[in-house]
């Protein structure tokens, strides 16, 4: 497998576990604005919108660059809820000839589902790519650590 090139902004944010020289004029994308994009029409989609996208955008982790990700994963979502539902209505197998196959409609979920993944990865959506960024604010471990701590060692224990 070929070695991807990574973003500086993901080198930085994993602590640039390689030392390599950074590239400090990479261009930097401007935020994306957080109101749902008028192409997305399926309430299903708008609500992964919300619900997914928006806090991404919040701590910086989808920008304006990813907003063609962005929204390919709130329509995968969508596409992938309503074949579940889909396939969930039907029998897991059908009768092709003799033998048994699996339905079409769970084989496109299935598929449905690989291709999410794959956006998802690239957004960082994915507990192994969400493993390797940093982000500083109130939405990281080290921040619920900070907070029990605190709470822990508070001198006004109740």
């Amino acid at each position: 497998m070929p070695n991807r090139r990574v973003p500086t902004a993901l080198k930085i944010l994993r602590g640039n576990p390689g030392q390599r020289p950074l590239n400090l004029d990479e261009p930097q994308p401007e935020a994306l604005e957080a109101a749902c994009p008028d192409v997305l029409t399926d309430p299903v989609a708008v609500a992964e919108w919300a619900r997914g996208i928006v806090p991404a955008i919040g701590i910086g982790q989808v920008t304006a660059a990813d907003r063609t990700l962005a929204i390919a994963h709130c329509q995968l979502w969508a596409t992938w809820v309503s074949q579940t539902a889909e396939a969930n209505r039907q029998p897991h197998t059908v009768r092709i000839g003799r033998h048994r196959s699996q339905s079409p409609v769970r084989n496109m979920a299935n598929k449905t589902l690989v291709l999410l993944a794959q956006v998802d990865e690239k957004l960082g959506f994915s507990p192994c790519s969400r493993g390797k960024i940093q982000v500083a604010g109130s939405g990281t471990i080290r921040a619920s650590i900070d907070r029990q701590r605190d709470k822990f060692f508070s001198t006004t224990r109740g």
